[in-house]
Formats: structure tokens, C-alpha cells, sequence
């Protein structure tokens, strides 16, 4: 089911890679980090209306034994510097680095790995944001499901895997998913949904 994009917006949710980052398999070193064009502004434009912004990514390389905690909190520590010289910041972190073919079985943690809901639950009862007052962007169909369990509206942006992805969404929803070229335009949608509402 496609959720309505929000008339009033408390809080966005990121996907990582290929969303607010450009596109690498196992991202492992800090200085591999690249942002997406326009992205940090986009963020940054999300922080002056007052929106929080969270990240929610799978990090399977954590599982496969490529990544430690300590390694990914590097490579976030460095891209919130990034985001940060364009005057933009994320209000939250949250990762799972949970595969269930690298680790023993740990409902919890299957939970919380997209495409199931529990790291977008998770963001929205930190920050006290109901679902209908949220909105995820991801470049993948496991973004947009991950988002409608927890029955917040999902944006599929074209960076990254989305122009592959954009089949599954279609097939699984039989219709159009919510759309943008990449994370500036898919912000713009979300101001325009909301200025309409009004």
C-alpha cells in the first residue's frame, strides 16, 4: 500500500547508501565517503524547517566480519563532518548489522533489519513522531516496504540501485511508488505535499 505523503512533516527518514551517499559495495573506509550531488543541502533544508532527519541503514558488512561498530562509527563520524561544513546534520544514527546468513538467529535484530519496520519504530518513538507526520527516502524496494509496515509514506529515489529497484516497487505495488530523481527532489515532493495540505 502507498501511503499518502504527509500534510505535516516532524521527521524524514534516510536510507544511507545511494540515498545520502553515492553507491559502494561494503563501505568500509571513512575516505570512500562521498556525498550524493545536492544532498547535504538538501538535509541542511530539512534542519531549517525543523524536520529531524534520521538515518536508518543495514550493515550487513558488521555480520561478514568486513566492519567493526567502532569502524562504522568512523565512517559516520566522518560523514556527519561532511554534511556538517554544508551546514546539515542528522538528529539520529541508526544502523543493524544483523544478517541472518553471517550471525545466529536474533529475532530482535531480523526486526530491526529492512525490510522489516523495527529501525523506522524505533526512529519514530525516540523523537515522540507519529507515523502519519513521517516519510522515509531510500533507493530501494526493501526502503519503501521497510517504511509502509511501520505505515510511514516512502519516497524511492532514482540514485543508487533505484532505477533496478524501481521494477520490484512497481510489481509489488501495482502502481507508481512515490518517486524523485534523488534526495534534493524527493525533499522538494515532501515541501510540495505539504504546502498543498494547507
Amino acid at each position: 500500500m502507498t501511503q499518502a505523503l504527509p500534510s505535516r512533516l516532524e521527521l524524514v527518514l534516510l536510507d544511507r547508501d545511494g540515498t545520502l551517499i553515492e553507491e559502494t559495495d561494503y563501505l568500509v573506509d571513512p575516505a570512500r565517503v562521498a556525498l550524493v550531488p545536492g544532498a547535504a543541502a538538501a538535509v541542511a533544508r530539512l534542519n531549517r524547517s525543523g524536520v529531524r532527519v534520521a538515518i536508518v541503514t543495514n550493515q550487513s558488512a558488521i555480520a561478514r566480519g568486513l566492519l567493526t561498530e567502532a569502524g562504522l562509527a568512523r565512517v559516520h563520524t566522518h560523514l556527519a563532518g561532511l554534511l556538517a561544513r554544508e551546514g546539515a546534520r542528522v538528529d539520529l544514527w541508526l544502523h543493524c548489522g544483523y544478517h541472518p546468513d553471517h550471525a545466529p538467529a536474533d529475532p530482535r535484530e531480523e526486526l530491526r533489519r529492512k525490510p522489516n519496520p523495527g529501525m523506522v519504530l524505533e526512529a519514530l518513538a525516540h523523537f515522540g513522531v507519529a507515523p502519519e507526520h513521517a516519510a522515509a527516502i531510500g533507493d530501494s524496494d526493501r526502503d519503501l516496504v521497510a517504511a509502509e509496515r511501520a505505515g510511514v509514506a516512502a519516497i524511492l529515489v532514482d540514485t543508487g540501485k533505484g532505477a533496478e529497484e524501481l521494477a520490484k516497487a512497481r510489481a509489488r505495488l501495482g502502481r507508481e511508488p512515490h518517486r524523485a530523481s534523488d534526495l534534493a527532489a524527493a525533499v522538494e515532493l515532501l515541501e510540495r505535499a505539504a504546502r498543498q495540505a494547507r
